[in-house]
């Protein structure tokens, strides 16, 4: 999470697409910024409404005077990079590695519950499923949400690195267990059909 509402806008980071890419670029013009330990920095929607957004009010930026931003990944995509993420050499061991497993395997764990990873769809929405986030991006248009926020910054565009790039692994899935993770999927792929 980076919050820089004197600017009109709060990042909201989403696991598994390209947040730590813009943190790292947009960080030095933060007013707020939350990096560790990992679930600080992936706060979700609900909380920064609950807990950040009443800070930011008291610091003189009320709540409609900036917009919330995140980025979301199209979800068999976003499974298939938490595949990969957890095949990284030196995670052999873990409970979490899927090196000794395919893509097809992982996704139908994901299906029956048996792993589970968190949801974009939670991540942006209430837990009455009201979309908390005024303004959400496909992973794809990273460059575009950075050229928004360069722009409300009035800063110029940075030159976009990746970071935290998984091992190149191909993500084979049947077409019945891609469909069964698209149904399980559900809400997280209409949040990403309605996003930038």
């Amino acid at each position: 999470m980076m919050a820089m509402a004197q600017a009109g806008f709060v990042f909201l980071s989403m696991t598994k697409t390209g947040s730590t890419t813009i943190q790292r670029e947009f960080e030095r013009h933060a007013q707020l910024v939350a990096s560790k330990p990992p679930p600080m920095k992936h706060m979700t929607a609900r909380f920064f409404e609950a807990s950040i957004a009443p800070v930011l009010t008291h610091y003189g930026f009320a709540r409609e005077s900036y917009e919330t931003v995140a980025m979301v990944r199209e979800p068999v995509d976003w499974a298939a990079s938490w595949w990969r993420y957890r095949a990284r050499p030196g995670t052999e061991g873990r409970r979490t590695y899927t090196g000794d497993m395919g893509f097809d395997e992982f996704a139908d764990r994901i299906c029956t519950g048996e792993v589970y990873l968190g949801s974009s769809a939670k991540f942006v929405s209430s837990l009455e499923g009201e979309v908390l986030v005024d303004r959400i991006y496909r992973y794809e248009h990273l460059d575009r949400a950075a050229a928004w926020m360069a722009d409300k910054l009035g800063v110029k565009m940075p030159e976009l690195a990746p970071a935290n790039v998984s091992p190149e692994r191909a993500a084979a899935i049947d077409p019945a267990t891609r469909a069964k993770l698209e149904a399980h999927y559900a809400a997280d792929l209409e949040v990403y059909r309605s996003a930038l």
